[in-house]
Order: structure tokens, then sequence, then C-alpha cells
């Protein structure tokens, strides 16, 4: 069995060598997305296209470089705002300013009553948020849990290969002994490539076991004392504590597929191509504007330099020192041609309306200001309607990439919701790949420490009554507060909502908590003689 599987291994590892060193047998064999050594350079600043032989092109299996997609994203990411607005935009929406832990543990499965389990769900959610408030919980100490979650999603959307490695201290001081660290993805060495066929033969620098799943991960790591690279094993679970040691999220495309790939990269040539054009035109309006005006000449008379007198009053000959093109037939004589000339003028000059004149200008002669032909509105359409399509492939409606809502209510309304379900999506993708395997860790802490009681936590069902959670980020945003609250209110008549989904859904509060507070506030407030019985 050892032999044929090690067979199987040599003829996909000869197949992955044979497409990523020929570019002749790329057509037939594989299709190589990315650039590497004998590979194809995708974008970047050499200028290659997607593929030599078009996106079409027959091939067997299609093999991602995840590093080289990877690294042309990160500097489309820094070269052009389009990609920039696009990630940033993803990071804006789905985390906000942050994601909360909403603790809903399932009272009937564990045999305690609604009151208990909210009061325990109470409890649990004030420890855990002042957790995630610290920023000792990091273990460089440079970010909360809350700007942790929006780092995370930047590199989801631009990377879509994310590690985290958990730790946990001994140290009194902080609140909990997890702590958790960002591990860049480029730290996970192995051959680069994402193969969609061949399922886990090819190392990409992770550790499987037979069923293909993650036990362990290849780290290098800079060692400050020998200042030399080293390379450490991490296990994904400890082997007699039971915890996680590391947490690993990508979204996935192909069934085979062991690490992710940018999200960025199937536009990144039209991110280049845009940022290209974009420059082109800036720098365009750049050197028209650096000519005013000119001189028109008549039929009759060669144009002059209506500067002429000005530039004698300095002493300085045009014909020979200010201007080329001009020469004189012999020592003493004069010009034989009237020189074509320009004049840069100081900025002093003209700062102050009327502070300069025009003379000498001959008969016909007429002083015209430059014809502006840089980009106006056709530009900003062109680019719009360009970046529409990239918008419309990322699930991002327009209007929510540039925030200019022009549409009427329903339109704008329409393009937020549709964007809002997919910030959905991405909420609950960093939920899996990254909260709930935190928020387990933090509680199983918690329990271990004597702080929280969970009953039967032992017991795998109980313990995921007991995990059972959501976590709630900003509400939509509101474009029309009337019209959104008449229709909260005829929900809640008909049944289909709640009081606490309309807060939750308004502001992120708790509906509980706020009916408790209001009935204090209410009760603070002095009566009008006119309210009591028996009054005026």
């Amino acid at each position: 069995m050892g032999l044929i599987k090690a067979a199987i291994k040599g003829l996909v590892q000869r197949a992955i060598n044979t497409a990523y060193g020929s570019r002749q047998s790329a057509p037939k064999t594989q299709s190589y997305y990315g650039s590497g050594p004998g590979g194809y350079n995708y974008g970047g600043s050499s200028g290659g296209s997607k593929w030599p032989y078009g996106l079409s092109t027959y091939a067997p299996g299609l093999i991602l470089n995840n590093y080289a997609l990877r690294h042309q994203a990160r500097n489309a990411y820094h070269d052009t705002t389009q990609a920039r607005a696009l990630v940033d935009r993803y990071a804006d929406t789905v985390v906000d300013v942050g994601i909360f832990l909403e603790s809903m543990p399932s009272h009937r499965l564990l045999g305690i009553s609604p009151e208990q389990a909210e009061k325990w769900s109470s409890d649990v959610e004030e420890r855990f948020n002042l957790w995630a408030m610290d920023r000792n919980q990091h273990r460089s100490g440079t970010m909360n849990l809350y700007q942790a979650q929006r780092f995370y999603e930047i590199g989801q959307q631009r990377d879509n290969d994310i590690f985290v490695r958990l730790f946990y201290s001994r140290d009194s001081n902080l609140l909990s002994p997890l702590q958790y660290e960002f591990i860049d993805p480029d730290q996970i060495r192995g051959d680069e490539l994402v193969s969609i066929y061949a399922a886990y033969f090819n190392d990409d620098g992770i550790i499987r076991d037979k069923q293909g799943r993650e036990k362990g991960y290849r780290i290098w790591w800079r060692d400050p004392v020998a200042k030399a690279y080293k390379e450490t094993t991490i296990p994904r679970v400890g082997e007699k504590s039971k915890r996680l040691f590391m947490l690993h999220g990508f979204t996935k495309e192909y069934a085979a597929q062991g690490r992710g790939y940018s999200r960025l990269s199937h536009a990144l040539q039209e991110f280049e191509n845009l940022t290209d054009f974009t420059s082109a035109q800036i720098k365009k309006a750049i050197m028209q504007s650096s000519i005013t005006m000119y001189t028109k000449p008549s039929q009759d008379n060669a144009a002059s330099n209506p500067f002429e007198d000005i530039l004698t009053d300095r002493g300085v000959n045009i014909a020979t020192d200010q201007f080329s093109g001009t020469a004189e037939d012999t020592a003493g004589a004069a010009p034989t041609t009237q020189p074509v000339g320009y004049c840069p003028l100081p900025e002093a000059t003209l700062d102050t309306p009327g502070s300069v004149g025009v003379f000498n200008l001959q008969q016909g002669e007429d002083l015209k200001a430059f014809e502006n032909k840089t980009p106006s509105d056709s530009y900003a359409t062109f680019v719009d309607a360009f970046t529409s399509y990239i918008t419309a492939s990322s699930s991002m409606p327009l209007e929510v990439l540039l925030m200019k809502f022009n549409q009427n209510y329903s339109a704008s309304r329409g393009a937020l919701i549709l964007f809002w379900r997919v910030a959905q999506i991405w909420r609950g993708e960093m939920a899996s790949d990254f909260l709930n395997p935190l928020y387990k860790m933090w509680l199983s802490e918690e329990i271990a420490a004597g702080r929280i009681m969970a009953p039967g936590w032992t017991d795998v069902r109980l313990r995921a009554a007991w995990l059972n959670a959501k976590w709630l980020g900003a509400p939509m945003p509101n474009i029309d507060p009337m019209r959104t609250a008449k229709a909260d209110k005829e929900y809640m008549t008909m049944g289909a909502q709640t009081g606490d989904m309309v807060a939750r859904n308004l502001n992120g509060s708790n509906g509980t908590m706020n009916r408790a507070k209001l009935t204090r506030e209410y009760g603070e407030l002095p009566t009008a003689p006119w309210d009591q019985k028996g009054g005026i």
C-alpha cells in the first residue's frame, strides 16, 4: 500500500514540476496561475497578462501559486485605490467597531430555566468583553480583540490565508491565560502551490493526518540571538492538554484545496490597468496645465514674442540666451528669423488679479488661452463603469465602494440590503474560523479557573449547549429612520419580530436591558399635577 501511495505521489509531483517548469507544456498539462520560476507572470510590474493562451484554454488541472498571488494582491492593495477601497470597505462593514458576543446557552438541553440561562449569559458576555478590550491579551500588545477582528477581515479579503497562534500564559496580571497572535502566511513555508486536484500530495507547510485534517504547521521564524531563520512545528491541538494552539482560516473553492489564495487574484490585471489609465490621465492634466496661453499668429505676420519688452528690460538676449533654435548669421548681425519662444513666469507675478499686462502683439495676432483637453465627466463615467464589474465580481455594489448614493430611496436601500447580506456571510466565516474557537478556549480557561460554572462541561453535547452563541455587529445603516420605525412597529404588531430584535437591528443593544433601564428612568420622572388622580 505504501509503494502504491509513493508511486501516485511521484506521478503527481512530476506533473506539477512539468507544469511549473515548461511554458510550452502548460496548455497540454496544467494551467499555472501566478508567477514563479519558469511560470507565468500574472499582473505585476512586468505587465504580464492573465494567461498566455487565454483563460478558456483547455487544461486538465489548475495549479495556483498562493504565494505569488498573495504578494501581487498586497502590491495592488498599496498601489491601487480601488483594490484598497474594496478590501477596507469589507472590513469597515463586516466588523465596524467590533463583533460582540451574544451567549445563548441551550437551556432546554442543559435543564435550566430561561432566567438562569439569561443570567449566566449576561455574566459571560461581560467577562468576555472585558477580556476582549484588554490589549494585553494580544501577545505583542498592539491591539485588542475588536481591532484584531478588523485586522483579520482585511487579511481575509486580501490574503485569504490567515493563521492565528494561541498562547496560554501563567502571568497572574492577565485577565485570562489565553493570548493570541497573528502569524503571517509567508511564515508557513511550503512549495507555494495550491493544487485543486492533487489533495495534500504537495508540501504546503501544513502537516495533515490520513483524513486530511490539519495536525501541525511548520513555521519559519528569525532567532534574534543566532540572527538566523529557523523552523519550528506547532501542533494544532496539544497532545496532552487538548488545547488549541493554531487556527487556520480561509475560504475554500475547490474540494482538494489546502490553503487559500487571494480573493483579489481574479482582478489583479484589471486593477493594474485601471491604475495605469488613471495615472496617465492625471499626468496628461498636469502637462496641459503647465501651458496657460500661446500667441495665435495672423495670416500675414509671423508670431511675435509678447514678452519681448519685459525680457529686454531684464537684460535677457532673447535671440541667444533665452530661446533655442535662433542663431546669428555673423558676429554682431541681427538674427535672420523671428525666434519662437516661451517664457516661464514666476508665480508671484500671476497670483494677484490685474498684475500682468501683455503688450507688443503684431497686427492680426491674438493671445489665446490653451485649450483644456484633460478628462472631465467622461473619465469618471468610464472608471466607474470599469470598476462596477470588479465590485460585482466581489459581491459589492458600486455605491457601497464609492460611498455615494445618488439614486432614490428604494435603489439606495436595495444596494445596502444586498451588501448587508454579503457582510453577514463574512461575519459567519470569521465566527467559524476565528471567534468561535477563541471563545471556546477562553471559556474553557474560565471554567478551569473556577470563575464560571458550567455543569456537565466534560460531556461533548452539554459543552456544545453551553457554547451556543451568536456574534453581533453594528446594524445596517438606516437611511430613513421614520420609515423603518413604522415598519418595525407593524412587524411587532403582526408578531413577526420582537422588541429584542428591533433593539439589536437598530443599534446592537439588548432589549431586556433597555426595558429595565426605561422602567427605572420612567419612575424617576416627576409626575405633572394634571396627570394625578383628581388633579387640576
